[in-house]
C-alpha cells in the first residue's frame, strides 16, 4: 500500500488536469475559453489544481500514518480554503471530496477490484455524511430535490462504475479511439449525474438540457458524427444561459483518473 496510494494520488491529480484540458466541453473551462465562468481560465484552475495536488500527498501521508477521518477531512477543508483564497472561488470544490474519498478509499481496497473499491468508498462516504453535509450542496438538494454528490457517494459512485467506465471501455472494443472513448464517457456523464452546479445555474430545465446533449453526443460520437463541432456550438449556447456542469467535469476527471491508474489510458 505503501506504493499503491501515492499512486493513486499522482494519478488522481493527473486526472484532473486531463479533464482541464479536455475541449471543447459546454459551459466548462477548457483551451478554447472559460465556458460559462468569467470568473476563472485556465491558469486559475491550474492554480487550483496545484493546491489540490498538495492537499491529495498531505491526504496519502495522513492515510499511510493512520490519521483518523476527522483529520482528513481537516485537509479537505483547509485545502478548499486555500483554492478560495488563491483563486477567488471554490473551483474543484467537489473533486477536492471526490478525490480525496477515492484515495481513501483506495488504502482499503487496494488493487484494481473495482468492486471492493466501491463498497469502500460507500462505507467512507456513510461514515462523512453522518457529520452532515456542505451547506450549499444541502440546499440545492431540497430545493430540486435531487440526490447530488451525497446520493452518489454513498451508492459507491455508480456514475464511475455502472456508467462511465463501461461507456469508454466499449467504445474502443467497438474500435474507436482514446478521444472518441472519453467524449462518449462524458456523454453518459452528462446524462446520468445528478449536478448540483447545473440545478444551481440552470434549474431542471437546465438538466434537461444537459441531459438532452449527452444523449446526443454519445450517439454522435457511436455514430462517427462530428461531434467536437456540435460540443463547439452547444457552448455558445451554455454561455448564454450561464449554465453549467461541475458535477459532470469531476466524475469525468475522476474517471480519467482511474483510467489513468489502471493503464488502460495509455493502452488506448
Amino acid at each position: 500500500m505503501t506504493s499503491y496510494l501515492p499512486k493513486l494520488a499522482k494519478n488522481l491529480v493527473r486526472g484532473a488536469f486531463m479533464e482541464l484540458y479536455l475541449t471543447p466541453k459546454p459551459g466548462l473551462v477548457d483551451l478554447c475559453d472559460c465556458g460559462a465562468h468569467p470568473d476563472l481560465s485556465v491558469p486559475r484552475m491550474e492554480a487550483s489544481l496545484k493546491i489540490v495536488s498538495l492537499y491529495l500527498m498531505d491526504l496519502c501521508d495522513a492515510v499511510l500514518s493512520g490519521e483518523d477521518l476527522a483529520a482528513r477531512v481537516r485537509l479537505g477543508v483547509a485545502a478548499e480554503r486555500a483554492v478560495q483564497r488563491a483563486v477567488g472561488t471554490s473551483c474543484h470544490k467537489g473533486y477536492i471530496f471526490l478525490g480525496g474519498l477515492v484515495l481513501c478509499a483506495g488504502a482499503c481496497a487496494p488493487g484494481r477490484d473495482e468492486e471492493s473499491l466501491r463498497s469502500s468508498i460507500a462505507g467512507l462516504a456513510e461514515l462523512f455524511f453522518e457529520h452532515g453535509e456542505p451547506g450549499s450542496a444541502h440546499r440545492v438538494r431540497n430545493r430540486f430535490q435531487g440526490g447530488g454528490i451525497r446520493e452518489e457517494a454513498l451508492a459507491g459512485l455508480p456514475s464511475l462504475f455502472d456508467e462511465a467506465l463501461p461507456v469508454f471501455r466499449r467504445e474502443l472494443a467497438d474500435g474507436g479511439n482514446r478521444g472518441s472513448a472519453v467524449f462518449a464517457m462524458m456523454g453518459r456523464l452528462m446524462q446520468t449525474v445528478e449536478d448540483s452546479t447545473t440545478l444551481r445555474s440552470g434549474g431542471r430545465s437546465g438538466l434537461k438540457t444537459v441531459r438532452e446533449d449527452g444523449r446526443l453526443l454519445e450517439r454522435m460520437v457511436v455514430q462517427r458524427d462530428d461531434f467536437l463541432t456540435f460540443l463547439a456550438q452547444r457552448n455558445a449556447h451554455y454561455v448564454s444561459r450561464s449554465l453549467t456542469m461541475g458535477g459532470v467535469a469531476g466524475l469525468l476527471a475522476l474517471a480519467l483518473a482511474w483510467l489513468s491508474h489502471t493503464g488502460e489510458l495509455e493502452a488506448a
